[in-house]
């Protein structure tokens, strides 16, 4: 019997896979000597994360988390931190199952529990900051973030629990059998679930978002790495910081730079069609715009996964990012600016006018007084022995008056629109 190895020579396999695959060769023995994969399928569900790491930690140790520019984690114990809050949600003395439909229904005091037990394990950098105020601003964009996680991980370990342990039985019946339950889950907490999956409500919330989740097949390579992280190490490779339409094709191209989908490829066309009109003049779009162009038209509210948890962009289909938000913002400002130097001008045009009349009242005055006094002096008589010389100068200073704060009220404005 040969024992010798042979060479297959295979076509199909990818020249960058991994094991047994090397430049499209399948290196292997003859039958006895080959390992092969089982024949059968396991049907019992991938169980709890443990973080056993996390346990071995001496008390007062901390695991320092870094954080980028949009205030998410990155780093080596980023994926620490994530599983930590899978964990922590699982355990009902935190996160309770029962009578509890959504994340928001958890008493707060759980959920400052959960905070501390985050701050106990990790230094999230929140003493990074001299200033009190930046220390505030940062604890309330760390805790928000943390919360956002842990919501995310709740509606998660729900979701899971219901496609491994609900959807796998027909009836209510089965599933409430010991042998088909959630050996993890309190049986009080998995009946109130199998009751509340079942309801009408849940129904309704359930296929409207199966509809929604049918719009995102794009599909991505970024695996278990965040965006966030895959963002950072772009970075680090090239240098620059990618934008947001450089992370997407990063994300949706393999290591050969085919398109994972049919969808992405569509979507990458779409993208490189409205780049070449942006660089020729033709659209004056945004990153975030564009982006919002090639994303699915079923699902309205487009997600922007660079930053937060899953914050939506600014679209043409509704969603609002933070960058477009503020050059929203400034354009605002900028019309209101303008509209306040239009106001600021014909309130000046106006003071223009109502010193000149009051300069003509002058003239008018003077010229009234001069004839009084020649008619009074043909007469034999005073403007003084009428007591009218002080009423002259009265409204001479009173004018004078006048006139000085509306020239320097003018001036004024002539400064503020220089």
């Amino acid at each position: 019997m040969i024992t010798q190895p042979l060479v297959y020579i295979n076509y199909n396999c990818k020249p960058y896979a991994l094991g047994k695959y090397k430049f499209g060769i399948l290196i292997g023995h003859v039958a006895g000597k080959r390992k092969t994969k089982k024949a059968y399928k396991t049907n019992t569900p991938r169980g709890l994360t443990r973080n056993l790491n996390m346990a071995k930690m001496r008390p007062g140790e901390k695991l320092k988390v870094d954080f980028n520019m949009n205030g998410q984690p990155i780093g080596d114990h980023r994926a620490t931190l994530a599983n930590y809050c899978g964990a922590l949600v699982k355990d009902p003395l935190n996160a309770p199952l029962y009578e509890v439909e959504q994340f928001s229904q958890i008493p707060q005091e759980n959920k400052d529990k959960m905070w501390q037990l985050v701050l106990d394990k990790f230094d999230i950098g929140l003493d990074d900051d001299q200033e009190e105020e930046e220390r505030k601003k940062k604890y309330m964009r760390r805790r928000k973030f943390i919360m956002e996680s842990l919501n995310k991980k709740y509606r998660n370990f729900r979701a899971r629990l219901k496609s491994n342990y609900y959807d796998t039985e027909e009836t209510d019946e089965d599933r409430l059998k010991e042998e088909n339950m959630p050996n993890f889950v309190d049986k009080k907490d998995w009946e109130w679930l199998v009751k509340y999956f079942g309801s009408e409500e849940f129904q309704k919330k359930s296929q409207r978002n199966i509809k929604n989740r049918s719009c995102l097949d794009a599909g991505h390579t970024a695996g278990s790495k965040s965006f966030a992280q895959k963002a950072e190490d772009m970075y680090k490779r090239d240098k620059v910081m990618p934008g947001l339409l450089d992370v997407y094709e990063e994300t949706h191209l393999t290591s050969d730079k085919l398109p994972v989908t049919q969808m992405a490829s569509d979507a990458l066309n779409e993208m490189k069609r409205l780049l070449e009109q942006r660089k020729a003049g033709e659209i004056s779009l945004t990153d975030e715009e564009i982006y919002a162009k090639i994303k699915p038209k079923g699902k309205r509210n487009c997600r922007d996964r660079r930053t937060g948890v899953s914050p939506s962009i600014t679209s043409l289909f509704g969603g609002f990012s933070e960058c477009e938000k503020l050059r929203k913002e400034a354009d605002k400002a900028m019309n209101e600016a303008a509209e306040a130097k239009k106001e600021a001008i014909s309130a000046n045009e106006q003071n223009k006018i109502l010193t000149k009349k009051l300069k003509d009242v002058e003239r008018e005055n003077k010229v009234t007084r001069h004839f009084l006094e020649k008619f009074l002096n043909t007469i034999g008589y005073n403007l003084s022995d009428f007591n009218m010389d002080e009423d002259f100068e009265e409204s001479n200073e009173e004018y004078d008056n006048e006139e000085d704060k509306d020239e320097e009220e003018i001036s004024g404005n002539d400064r503020r629109l220089e």
